[in-house]
């Protein structure tokens, strides 16, 4: 069952580039997605993820229900769906999550710093298909669960992101 994609067009949601994405990232179990209005949250949208070949939504504590990054951008190619991320499956990728960037980096030029020293060594970041967010992946373990912190939600198990391939260079810059 495929949702109809008619929800999404008020809202100008990055297109992937493939070519951009990291192979560290496509080596994981991949999905799409449909942005769904949040109820009583103008502006919020879910991006749960789904099969690309049935449309069905998809638990991301069961990666066996996932596709390869393939399937995903076959299924993206359909135009059936907004986008599609990747699994974090705690295997020493995390994934950091970082809502509404420029006014977080204004409050918090330290983010802002840690930031850039993170893709200044290599990490890969991306701007969020919204292109208020960022998705930063590097690798590594967490001592723990997945965690909240000064407006960043950091990862690295069980966790759906989205993935634009739109890279963020050093100076904030868009690739």
């Amino acid at each position: 069952m495929h949702l109809d994609n008619t929800t999404n067009r008020n809202q100008a949601w990055l297109a992937p580039r493939f070519e951009n994405i990291p192979s560290d990232l496509i080596k994981q179990p991949w999905a799409v997605w449909v942005a769904e209005p949040r109820a009583g949250q103008p502006g919020k949208f879910n991006k749960a993820p789904r099969c690309p070949k049935t449309g069905f939504n998809i638990a991301s504590s069961k990666p066996q229900t996932f596709s390869t990054f393939d399937e995903a951008k076959r299924g993206y190619q359909t135009g059936k769906y907004t986008g599609l991320g990747v699994l974090l499956t705690n295997n020493g990728i995390i994934g950091v999550d970082i809502d509404n960037y420029p006014e977080l980096f204004k409050q918090k030029p330290e983010i802002k710093a840690w930031v850039q020293l993170a893709v200044k060594h290599g990490h890969y970041c991306e701007r969020s298909p919204s292109k208020t967010g960022l998705r930063l992946f590097m690798r590594g373990n967490l001592p723990g669960a997945g965690r909240k912190y000064e407006g960043l939600e950091i990862y690295q198990n069980a966790r759906f992101l989205t993935v634009t391939g739109h890279i963020i260079k050093v100076n904030g810059d868009q690739k």
